[in-house]
């Protein structure tokens, strides 16, 4: 009984839908194209601003360039659902051909895959052992390495096998591009990328999130102190910020975060951003004693601090950085032992020193304080890049450094002469491979069939 034909009929539709599948995803133009997409979504993730807010967007696009944004996810596209698909895609392509190629690998190793290079064949009025000992002298010199031998009755076979190592360059490098956009993947997916703005003297284990919402930090970052160096042109030359981390209360990591030079604690990065003046740390004022004698004291804000030498009071008011051709200078709130107030101005370039309780003070000068700006990074997929880039390296070093060469020689007698049988194949260089191959038969056994005569050394 045969078959029914709609089975037939279905079975082969299957198979060809599985085979165009397979060939689909082991397709260069396949490979080409989505490389292609990936690139051009690239340049459109230059052009407009990654992570920006919607109203920022709306207020800077055209209507239609809004609605399109939103629809695609352009102002997040490397988070965004199609350009995760082109990854997965690319994956799949590049794992497809890795699979493909790797099969035929165990054979290759062996040196059974049967393919060859080329092949020629040469005879001599020499016996084989003689032959044998002419070709062997200048293949091992041409590739370094002895030949494994074998005889079976009167036939002799010689095979050279150099750098098979070679052979695992390609299935390195496409498991290393896999595992890099792996990595990509689950940093894309899983990891995160964020601000945190924090006074000097202050702990936060909030940030900003920059897709939107806020997160909360497995540790504190403490801010100890925030240090601003300029040029002396006043343009700023170095912050650094100096923090300590907290988990429990307890300080588990401490040390300087400076541009280009994070902190890392589990796996989480902070990267010094940015700055800016929040307020005043302290204003430094001197009392002018007789005699030309200088007492300096610190004002911290919102403190009230008692004037060295007197029974008055001082606090804070404003602080003028030096608007004026007064210079700097501040305003205080004097407060005498009666209880009365009244307002005080001390500034650099006044020609008189300001009065307080009998004392003459002088403006020296004050202190910024500043609000650290931190970038928070996470990205779990960091160790499946590092591992992918380290395998990618190896894999080129390989492919370029390395070439897997196979020559095999079979010598037998045949009606009084020897017939020698050569194969080889080379991985790179194939041409200029058979070329040498030639001249050394022709050094070798000095027969013209062989190729032409070649200088020593050549």
């Amino acid at each position: 009984m045969t078959a029914p034909e709609t089975n037939q009929a279905g079975s082969s539709e299957t198979g060809g839908v599985f085979d165009e599948t397979i060939g689909f995803f082991t397709s260069v133009k396949t490979t080409i194209a989505v490389l292609f997409l990936l690139a051009a979504a690239s340049v459109i993730g230059t052009l407009i601003p990654q992570e920006a807010g919607l109203a920022e967007l709306k207020a800077t696009s055209s209507p239609f360039l809004y609605r399109l944004i939103i629809l695609l996810d352009l102002h997040q596209l490397y988070r965004s659902w199609w350009f995760l698909l082109l990854l997965v895609i690319l994956s799949i392509n590049l794992l497809a051909c890795l699979l493909k190629r790797t099969r035929t690998l165990p054979g290759d190793w062996k040196g059974k895959d049967g393919q060859v290079s080329f092949r020629m064949t040469v005879e001599d009025g020499r016996s084989p052992s003689e032959v044998k000992n002419l070709l062997a002298e200048q293949f091992n010199s041409l590739l370094g390495i002895q030949p494994k031998e074998s005889a079976s009755g009167d036939t002799i076979s010689l095979a050279w096998v150099k750098h098979r190592i070679h052979l695992l360059g390609f299935p390195l490098i496409h498991s290393a591009i896999i595992i890099i956009l792996l990595g990509g993947l689950v940093g894309i997916v899983y990891g995160y990328r964020g601000y945190v703005s924090i006074k000097e003297g202050e702990e936060a284990d909030r940030f900003v999130i920059k897709s939107g919402g806020s997160g909360t930090l497995p540790f504190t970052i403490a801010v100890d102190e925030f240090t601003l160096t300029r040029y002396p042109t006043g343009e700023p030359k170095e912050y650094r910020s100096e923090v300590r981390l907290l988990e429990n209360g307890k300080e588990v990591l401490k040390g300087p975060i400076i541009v280009n030079s994070p902190m890392t604690y589990r796996n989480i990065s902070l990267y010094q951003s940015d700055y800016r003046a929040v307020g005043v740390k302290w204003v430094k004022l001197a009392i002018l004693n007789p005699g030309s004698e200088v007492e300096e004291f610190l004002v911290r804000p919102f403190q009230t601090t008692s004037l060295p030498g007197a029974s008055e009071q001082i606090r804070l008011h404003s602080l003028d950085p030096g608007s004026s051709a007064r210079g700097q200078g501040v305003e205080m709130i004097a407060t005498g032992p009666d209880g009365e107030s009244r307002r005080v101005e001390v500034f650099r370039n006044d020609p008189e020193p300001a009065e307080v309780g009998g004392r003459k003070i002088k403006f020296v000068g004050y202190q910024t304080l500043y609000a650290t700006g931190l970038q928070v990074g996470y990205d779990p997929g960091t160790l499946l890049v590092w591992w992918g880039s380290g395998l990618l390296v190896t894999g080129f070093l390989l492919t370029l450094f390395t070439n897997h060469r196979r020559l095999g020689v079979i010598i037998r007698e045949e009606e009084g002469r020897t017939t020698v049988e050569i194969a080889g194949r080379s991985r790179r260089l194939r041409q200029e491979f058979r070329q040498v191959v030639r001249e050394k038969v022709g050094l070798a056994l000095g027969n013209p069939q062989a190729g032409p005569r070649v200088r020593k050394g050549v």
